[in-house]
């Protein structure tokens, strides 16, 4: 069994970051405040001519650059960004908070340590705060003045909803951004197409290892409002006049001054050490978000064929980064559940389950937030099958399609019932004649499916798919054969190959493929008889579950071949205990030079036989 090797390592720092980063090491010149390393000046600083630029204020001025913002305050942590929202607006002891329930322990975390008390909101089967839930829940408590809304690995709630639903209720909005840098928000209204972080008073972003930027630990505060950028400035531990040295700063010095004897200094700042790794990695962003989109949506394509796998839905105006992939598993029970995190680990790739264990995204552990657990039963059901899987930019393609392959390959295992027989009626070892044939497929349509996940069937087709991808292009026409209600195809579309023609002799099957639209046209033809197509139409043939259990003449092998074209593929999968029915011919095609035999897999799914994937070249 084929296994993955890589780790989801954080991006690391460019050269430029780590060069910077041990001239300031050799300096000594860490804290922000204070003499500075000579940098680039191209930023047109704002600080007086005689105050410091240090990397940290430069770091300030080019994300705000980014993000759109006037005025952003660097610090130590995203967990520390949203403390210091909570107290710049206002957030008194006692005071409560609604946030989401499905959210990191980070979030909560800040809103107690503010002084006040979370109140948890439902999320969504995608994830997202529950607007009906929030609505519910200001009702219930009318006294509550925040909102803080976790777009939790990434993914967006209504937007422009949440955002009319605070201003109505008079609730103070609070965007945390830690998984949300570089996503965007449509809207109606100019600018039309705006970075997430807008629809809140402020916005605070991470620079946690896991995220687009590293720095191992850091925060932003990013605001409009020139009155809680001052706070948050002064909350972080800029005392005395050592405002003059931020550049993202209001520019009105009276204002801060009034302000500065009334804020504690809570010393949350970034140093510059942090800010000298994080600067070169701002240019890169943008190239970072088109690559992590670009393995989203092919890993998301590939689990797709899975329908046990519940992938989250987009809001219509959300444009989320797909620097992770989160979904749910359904009609899985708590068994199998285990079985398929366990199988997928030892293949190499570690999911996680939110609701699982002490994991820090499940509300049930934050003990320290509540006096009696909250309840919370929308979202205690989504985490318990809950999946997530943090991707790197040092995967390629080739190492989505292989960690796309092992987590369905886990899930189709752990989905098999090998208590039950494989089949719930048996076939038999040999067909009367194509009536019989065409009789026994018709009638298995409609169930068809359902037992094929049952019996294993499809860690086989998946299995089949695969290892196509290492030998074809996704552009390559292929044509299946025995193609049956598209199984197969629909793994095969999985892994990006579109250009599939399905052959079939049950009409029944054949409706329920078209359904699919997996294929771009279908046959209802007899192996065995001429085919409607020209010779060498075909780059490649797939065949599963067909030649075997003598349900084929021998000769349509040689018809199938002649539609192949000379170097062409002929991925068939045989019958162990047909006692060489179809595999001696196929060995008389290998010594007469007609064929080569490129690999040959052992596959044993079925409890009742064994089977074998040969990949054959026509020469």
């Amino acid at each position: 069994m084929m296994t993955f090797t890589k780790s989801a390592a954080p991006d690391p720092i460019p050269r430029e970051g780590i060069g910077r980063a041990v001239a300031l090491m050799q300096s000594g010149l860490l804290f922000r405040y204070g003499r500075q390393l000579p940098g680039n000046e191209e930023i047109a600083p704002a600080a007086p001519p005689d105050e410091p630029v240090s990397e940290v204020a430069r770091l300030e001025l080019e994300l705000s650059r980014y993000t759109g913002h006037h005025y952003v305050i660097a610090v130590n942590s995203c967990g520390s960004a949203l403390f210091l929202s909570l107290k710049a607006a206002g957030l008194q002891p006692g005071g409560k908070v609604f946030t989401n329930a499905f959210s990191f322990t980070a979030v909560p975390s800040s809103i107690v340590h503010a002084g006040g008390v979370p109140i948890y909101v439902e999320c969504t089967a995608d994830y997202v705060m529950d607007l009906d839930d929030l609505g519910t829940k200001i009702r219930a408590h009318p006294d509550a003045g925040f909102v803080i809304v976790s777009h939790m690995r990434g993914h967006l709630a209504d937007m422009d909803t949440l955002a009319a639903i605070c201003a109505a209720a008079g609730l103070v909005l609070i965007e945390d951004c830690a998984h949300s840098l570089g996503a965007r928000w449509h809207t109606q209204q100019p600018p039309h197409d705006t970075l997430v972080g807008h629809h809140g008073r402020l916005a605070c972003f991470s620079s946690q290892s896991a995220k687009l930027l590293n720095s191992g630990e850091g925060g932003f505060v990013a605001t409009d409002d020139a009155a809680l950028a001052a706070y948050c400035m002064l909350g972080a531990g800029c005392y005395e006049r050592l405002y003059r040295q931020h550049l993202a700063r209001p520019g009105e010095d009276h204002r801060i001054e009034d302000l500065k004897r009334q804020v504690p200094n809570f010393s949350l700042r970034m140093s510059n050490l942090t800010a000298a790794a994080l600067r070169p990695q701002l240019p890169c962003l943008d190239d970072r978000i088109r690559a992590y989109d670009l393995m989203y949506r092919r890993l998301a394509r590939v689990l797709a064929a899975a329908d046990t796998i519940r992938l989250p839905v987009a809001h219509p105006q959300a444009v989320r980064v797909g620097d992770s992939i989160q979904f749910n598993l359904v009609h899985l029970n708590a068994d199998q559940v285990r079985q398929f995190i366990a199988t997928a680990a030892a293949h190499g790739v570690p999911l996680q389950i939110f609701g699982d264990g002490d994991n820090a995204r499940d509300f049930r552990n934050w003990h320290y937030s509540f006096a009696e657990p909250p309840v919370l039963a929308r979202t205690q059901q989504t985490i318990a099958r809950a999946c997530d899987l943090k991707l790197s930019l040092s995967f390629t393609a080739s190492d989505i399609d292989l960690i796309g392959y092992l987590i369905k390959d886990a899930l189709y295992q752990a989905e098999a019932a090998h208590t039950a027989a494989d089949y719930p009626t048996a076939l038999t070892d040999r067909f009367a004649d194509v009536d019989a044939v065409v009789s026994i497929y018709d009638a298995w349509a409609a169930s068809y499916d359902a037992d094929h996940r049952r019996n294993g069937w499809r860690v086989l087709l998946n299995h089949l798919a695969y290892t196509a991808t290492l030998y074809l292009s996704g552009d390559t026409p292929i044509l299946d054969l025995g193609c049956g209600t598209g199984l197969l195809g629909r793994e095969l579309r999985s892994f990006g190959f579109e250009n599939l023609c399905g052959l079939d002799i049950s009409t029944a099957s054949l409706a329920l493929a078209e359904t699919a639209g997996t294929y771009r046209s279908l046959h209802r033809k007899e192996l065995g008889q001429p085919l409607d197509f020209a010779s060498n139409s075909f780059a490649a043939l797939v065949a599963s579950g067909v030649f075997t259990r003598r349900q084929v003449p021998l000769n349509a092998l040689d018809e199938v071949l002649r539609v192949l074209r000379p170097g062409g593929l002929f991925i068939v999968v045989l019958r162990v205990e047909d006692d060489g029915f179809y595999a001696d011919r196929i060995t008389e095609y290998i010594a007469a030079s007609r064929l080569s035999t490129i690999r040959k897999d052992r596959l044993e799914v079925l409890q009742s036989c064994s089977h074998e994937l040969l990949l054959l070249r026509k020469t």
